[in-house]
């Protein structure tokens, strides 16, 4: 049943002219460019490419094309084989695949996309830890932090639905000398009265007062290293305030996380590896791994990796980055014993994952391909320092008021959770829809436009995909006749409803959440573009069942989709 069962007719044809097996030429069909050009291609040079010479394939690739497209004979799957240059295009029965791709997405319903995957490990199921939101403590959430939340949450569901146990974790910037400047400006511009009103906010004002303070006054970057210092050493009072502004930050945190539909399976911090950092400097002693500089630092030697030294302790002997990041590989390998751990942090920081995962992997013996940075670009014009990145708490609430479409029902809705949802799927799908490693600038109006291909136009698909089926009271079945789906529009949606696994499997492989947001867009105009001229209200009962199940398997799909996002598809607008 579904695309799989075709691809095989394909391949059993093919067998005979070719040296390759089924499993090869299976991975080697792919969905055309352009829907008329058939349902699958093959391409010669690409299978010689990967296969070697073959045998069989004497002739040119475009004159063996056309000798096996002249003796491929009509079949119950197969209608026709046309040869364009060196590919051989497939075009399948229309009755039959559109029965096929139908009953499966009715068979699977919310498991469509992944059902034929999650068996592939067998008893065993890997781990899997994804690194990602990540914040500083004591500074707001902002549109700056969205690109690993939201990133990293899309991670996180693909791993899930492709059959890993994944363990989210928001590992905090909870320590370290950005702390200890924190802790200088607090002594000079705190307020207690306006911590009590609003803790977050006024943190991020002491915190962009000092940083600027300190672009004057370089003795303050000292001054914070001596006060980082005396907490790692214990002191009482700095740990106190430290928890203080701690606790405050993440009560703030968890509050966008819940209305972003988004969990964690784990909070941590640099602050809970401490214990580890000891047993980072003696396992890479113990194998001759570190190196003395000249003013007394110690760093881990990366010759072996092609690479500079990398510090893991200052001269004064307080930590690092570095050296937090690699006690917390640590502990994760103690905890979890991950098959692959995953950090979803920006482009900028590409060199330095560089040297993590080189010195993780000469410290724990694990191969560096465990370790992945699934890197992004930056939102333009937002920086914390400088206290222009703006508030993502204050940017929904001020746009979320505009962003209403009405379908005509307004029965049982809740306008406020609409609006809310609508804003955070006008963020995701702006964030989501490029691919990751590219900048973007943060802009309501473009992101909102319901013309354009936004986060909104896809709730709208879907609630009125949802409102077709309420107001048609026409009964869902399988058992429909399929034959009656003979337009071109409906072809070509149940086309695009079957390349929705290829789609998941392909995202998976690169971590590439664009791939599913563009697919859906397509999905969403060919349902448009079909609903406009295949009505079911008040149609003939037969064909009303067929065209019914038919864009019932675009709503299912499309929701599918909208869910793996990460975004809560609304039935009403």
């Amino acid at each position: 049943m579904g695309v799989l069962c075709f691809k095989k007719a394909i391949a059993n044809y093919l067998l005979p002219y070719t040296s390759c097996k089924e499993p090869q030429l299976l991975s080697l069909l792919r969905v055309p460019k352009r829907q008329k050009e058939g349902q699958f291609v093959l391409s010669i040079p690409k299978l010689l490419s990967t296969h070697g010479p073959d045998p069989k394939i004497q002739q040119k690739p475009n004159v063996w094309c056309q000798e096996i497209a002249a003796k491929i004979q009509p079949t119950d799957n197969i209608e026709r084989v046309s040869a364009v240059g060196p590919n051989l295009h497939f075009h399948l029965q229309q009755t039959p695949f559109t029965k096929s791709i139908l009953q499966q997405v009715y068979e699977e319903q919310d498991r469509y996309g992944w059902a034929h995957i999650r068996e592939r490990f067998g008893e065993k199921q890997p781990t899997v830890t994804i690194d990602y939101s990540s914040p500083n403590i004591a500074k707001p959430f902002h549109a700056g932090h969205l690109r690993s939340t939201i990133i990293g949450n899309f991670i996180k569901r693909i791993h899930q639905i492709m059959g890993y146990q994944v363990i989210g974790i928001n590992y905090f910037g909870d320590w370290g000398k950005q702390y200890g400047l924190l802790a200088v400006g607090f002594e000079k511009y705190g307020d207690e009265q306006l911590l009590k009103v609003d803790p977050i906010h006024h943190l991020y004002q002491v915190y962009v007062k000092i940083n600027q303070d300190a672009e004057l006054d370089p003795s303050l970057h000292q001054k914070a290293n001596n006060y980082f210092k005396s907490m790692e050493q214990g002191d009482k009072d700095a740990l106190a305030q430290w928890q203080r502004f701690r606790d405050l930050s993440i009560s703030s945190y968890e509050t966008i996380y819940h209305r972003l539909n988004i969990a964690f399976e784990v909070y941590s911090g640099e602050s809970q590896v401490s214990d580890y950092i000891p047993k980072v400097y003696n396992v890479l002693k113990s194998k001759k791994l570190l190196m003395e500089m000249e003013d007394g630092a110690l760093a881990v030697d990366l010759t072996s990796f092609g690479m500079d030294p990398v510090l893991i302790q200052r001269a004064d002997g307080t930590s690092l980055y570095m050296t937090r990041d690699l006690a917390s590989v640590l502990m994760r390998k103690d905890k979890y014993a991950a098959d692959k751990s995953i950090y979803v942090v920006g482009t900028e920081q590409q060199g330095y994952f560089a040297q993590l995962f080189a010195c993780a992997s000469l410290m724990t013996d694990q191969p560096i391909d465990q370790f992945m940075h699934a890197n992004f670009g930056r939102i333009n014009g937002m920086s914390t320092r400088q206290g222009t990145a703006d508030n993502l708490t204050t940017m929904d609430d001020d746009h979320d008021d505009d962003k209403g479409m009405a379908d005509g029902s307004k029965e049982n809705s809740d306008m406020g959770f609409i609006a809310d949802q609508l804003g955070i799927s006008a963020i995701f799908i702006q964030d989501m829809k490029s691919k990751r490693t590219k900048n973007y600038s943060f802009a309501w109006d473009r992101m909102t436009d319901a013309r354009g291909d936004t986060g909104v136009l896809l709730q709208y698909a879907h609630a009125r995909a949802c409102g077709i089926e309420r107001k048609a009271d026409v009964t869902m079945t399988k058992d429909c006749d399929y034959s009656l789906l003979k337009e071109q529009e409906a072809f070509e949606l149940v086309q695009t409803i079957s390349y929705w696994p290829e789609v998941v499997q392909n995202s998976f492989n690169t971590l590439e959440p664009c791939t599913i947001v563009n697919y859906l867009f397509k999905l969403s105009h060919a349902t448009s573009l079909a609903s406009h001229t295949l009505r079911v209200k008040d149609m003939d009962p037969a064909l009303a069942e067929a065209r019914m199940l038919m864009f019932w398997a675009a709503r299912t799909t499309l929701r599918n989709g909208l869910t793996l996002l990460g975004i809560r598809p609304l039935d009403r607008m």
